[in-house]
């Protein structure tokens, strides 16, 4: 399923519950295709290391282009949390926000379609699946910038092992699976299908979020053993 064009409903904080972004950074959201397709790349044997690293992280930015996206600069925490916790190769990080690059966050329950669209109030499938996209470049910028701070990249993460998923509800939706394949359809298409897109994944509803967002998601991730740091 790929994200509607319906315009969602927004508001505008003053403060960022997960993550804070440069109003500067602009971004926006394209279709991606539910069925991300498997990265295929080779490298001579005689490579080194760093050339690998390069290359893979030329590729992870060719993607990026390629879908025009661009990561949003990580912030910092504003509760007592840490955005990003390591434990050996295992990186977990807190569940993030659909926090768009102005500042505003995607509001609102996800409800049936014949309920949604006749609401502001409420979101359809495929909005929610768009929220979900903002969730998941929030991810991989916290992700990019822990792992930028180590002197490393997105170029070695070996797998995205789990995502969950929480998405705001209405009482007759049974779509949240189909929400979050925005989340795992980005981290697909940007980290590959070997690494990013072969994950695990829960995703539950409720009637209420912080903020009254749309969607939060949380991401186990490993990085690689030759690159421990």
């Amino acid at each position: 399923m790929t994200p509607g064009s319906t315009s969602l409903f927004v508001i505008t904080v003053g403060f960022a519950s997960s993550l804070l972004l440069s109003s500067s950074s602009a971004f926006h959201i394209n279709p991606i295709s539910p069925s991300p397709q498997r990265r295929c790349s080779a490298y001579a044997s005689t490579s080194s290391s760093a050339e690998i690293q390069s290359q893979d992280m030329d590729d992870i930015a060719a993607r990026l282009t390629k879908l025009g996206l661009e990561l949003p600069p990580a912030g910092a925490p504003k509760a007592n949390y840490q955005l990003l916790h390591r434990d050996g190769d295992l990186l977990y990080l807190s569940g993030h926000l659909p926090m768009k690059a102005d500042g505003t966050l995607v509001v609102g329950a996800c409800a049936p379609k014949e309920i949604a669209d006749t609401s502001d109030t409420y979101l359809t499938t495929e909005q929610g699946y768009e929220a979900a996209q903002h969730c998941a470049l929030n991810l991989l910028s916290t992700l990019q910038s822990y792992l930028e701070s180590q002197g490393s990249d997105l170029s070695n993460v070996s797998k995205v092992i789990k995502l969950f998923g929480i998405v705001r509800s209405h009482s007759d939706f049974i779509e949240q699976h189909l929400v979050m394949n925005g989340a795992s359809d980005v981290i697909g298409e940007v980290l590959g299908k070997e690494v990013g897109g072969s994950h695990a994944r829960s995703a539950i509803g409720t009637n209420t979020l912080p903020l009254g967002i749309a969607v939060e998601v949380e991401m186990i991730a490993k990085i690689k053993s030759s690159a421990l740091f």
